[in-house]
């Protein structure tokens, strides 16, 4: 089976890692905010209106201007964008939150999707990946089993209900990142993928919240409202998503998609002082190997360690090729 070349300039890399990492920044602050709200005030329904409500409104001048691109894209993979990172992603993730805590949904979520990214990615784009992010992909998995083991075997506490609905959170992401990856080639942009995804949600998901879902909204403090509007609807609908989709446009979608497997690690240490969430000694063991495998499936190896450290004690390769 031959490799994946990845031979992106250090400049490139560095401007796709800084994308990403901004992104992932806020999805830090999504997953600690939610669960505060899932858990006091507000319902996953609330939060999902209170999101694609002031992204959609934010955003429908976008759509208005550009259209849906539907002709561009192609309706089949309009859906899948629309439902990767729109209703069915957040009410299925918010709704985990309730179940479980910060810490298994950072590793569960974001985690776990460079894996299902990088095995859609080959299933449907026909990419390969180089032995040393292979490497990195199969390290990921082993630091979040360190992380959350003792909690997947606990069946008493009721986790396992959130960590099957996080599961299928990163399944939805990944769909969104390796879909947006081909719509990238047809001239579908972040900022225009960004509103579509926000003013669908809106047009179909309001009506029937209003109409038919259970709501809290009435009961909660205005404080909790606004906050939620602000934070979901645009850091994390329109900033994020823009931050997300440029870094994926730069990096691709297996490769950038792994920088979000950090997110379990920042979000457990988040947790400490705003959660009062201490980890054990063996949780860091785990963020370790989370770590390495990043440095490793991102990419971040090959492009920030230099050809000769990299080809020390090995037979000479070619100075563009990529381990």
């Amino acid at each position: 089976m031959h490799e994946t070349r990845v031979a992106l300039p250090r400049a490139t890399y560095l401007a796709g890692a800084l994308w990403g990492l901004f992104a992932i920044s806020i999805w830090v602050g999504w997953i600690l905010l939610t669960r505060f709200g899932v858990t006091t005030s507000l319902s996953p329904f609330d939060i999902t209106a209170l999101r694609f409500g002031c992204a959609g409104a934010l955003l429908l001048p976008i759509v208005i201007r550009d259209g849906f691109a539907v002709r561009q894209v192609g309706l089949p993979l309009l859906c899948v964008i629309c439902a990767g990172a729109g209703v069915p992603y957040v009410l299925i993730a918010s709704g985990g939150l309730q179940f479980a805590p910060v810490g298994h949904a950072g590793a569960l979520i974001p985690g776990t999707m460079p894996l299902w990214a990088a095995l859609l990615a080959m299933l449907f784009l026909h990419e390969r990946i180089a032995r040393s992010r292979q490497a990195g992909l199969l390290l990921i998995p082993v630091g979040i089993l360190i992380l959350i083991g003792t909690g997947l075997a606990d069946l008493a506490s009721g986790h396992w209900r959130g960590h099957i609905l996080f599961l299928l959170a990163a399944v939805c992401w990944a769909s969104f990142t390796v879909a947006m990856r081909r719509a990238g080639t047809k001239g579908f942009t972040a900022l225009h993928a960004a509103a579509v995804v926000s003013v669908v949600s809106a047009i179909w998901y309001l009506p029937v919240y209003a109409l038919f879902l259970p709501h809290r909204l009435t009961a909660a403090p205005w404080s909790a409202i606004v906050i939620q509007t602000v934070y979901q609807g645009i850091l994390v609908s329109i900033v994020s998503l823009f931050a997300y989709a440029k870094a994926v446009g730069i990096l691709g979608a297996s490769l950038g998609s792994s920088f979000a497997s950090l997110v379990p690690v920042l979000a457990m240490l988040a947790a400490i002082p705003l959660l009062g969430e201490v980890p054990r000694p063996v949780d860091y063991v785990g963020i370790a190997a989370i770590t390495v495998g990043v440095f490793l499936s991102s990419g971040a190896y090959q492009a920030l360690v230099p050809a000769g450290i990299r080809t020390l004690g090995i037979a000479a390769r070619r100075p563009n090729s990529a381990d």
